[in-house]
């Protein structure tokens, strides 16, 4: 998050937690659902209090960013939440009908995807918005690796589908996009060896085989 151009730096763990719930809500949230949902099992008159009392707290960079009212909170105009960028981006490419750019895949996006949302939070909240984030980006890679693998950037391909594969080792399709750029670059054995790799770890982590899709690729490789 920045201002101005400056990142927002040294601020304490209350004005933080503060400042990313209204970053992720992208518009003004009441003084009712902010103070239900910091301290849920609070009566609504001592949330209230400690909402107040974490509003007067706020570290100096954080009170230039936040605009309070006596009904919400909400961030000022010009501040960039850097998360929101890379939100649209996964939007764009999960979206078949939406528009996209040489910008939209590549290295850069692949930058962009790879990282989590708030790691290392436990607050209901922030777990929530979390797995949507992780969702919504593993999708996103797993478009840009097929997208990559079309236009036979392989390299930048495997970049991205190693990338879901590292945020999510046991989901299928993540592999599957893997396995096809390996076939997609000639590399027989390379997609044999990845899909091994799954199979085991996929039986030792729940005691489930690859689906009939994934070992389809590897029985159609047999068959040339």
């Amino acid at each position: 998050m920045s201002a101005g151009g400056d990142a927002l730096l040294g601020i304490s763990a209350g004005s933080q937690k503060l400042l990313a719930f209204l970053a992720l809500r992208n518009q003004a949230v009441t003084r009712l659902q902010l103070a239900g949902t910091f301290w849920p099992e609070s009566s609504g008159e001592h949330a209230n209090g400690n909402l107040r009392s974490a509003i007067s707290r706020l570290d100096s960079p954080a009170r230039q960013v936040v605009n309070v009212t006596a009904s919400d909170l909400s961030l000022t105009e010009g501040v960039v939440v850097d998360v929101r960028h890379s939100q649209a981006l996964a939007r764009r490419l999960v979206d078949r009908d939406a528009s996209t750019s040489d910008g939209d895949i590549g290295t850069p996006a692949v930058l962009a995807l790879s990282d989590d949302l708030l790691p290392g939070w436990y607050d209901d909240w922030a777990v929530i918005a979390a797995e949507d984030w992780r969702q919504l980006r593993l999708h996103a890679l797993e478009a840009v690796a097929a997208r990559l693998t079309a236009a036979d950037r392989l390299a930048e391909a495997a970049a991205a589908a190693l990338a879901a594969i590292r945020a999510e080792p046991l989901r299928e399709s993540s592999r599957a996009a893997l396995i096809r750029v390996h076939l997609a670059a000639g590399n027989q054995a390379d997609a044999v060896g990845e899909f091994e790799r799954y199979r085991v770890l996929l039986h030792a982590e729940l005691g489930l085989e690859p689906t009939a899709r994934l070992g389809q690729l590897i029985l159609d490789l047999a068959r040339r």
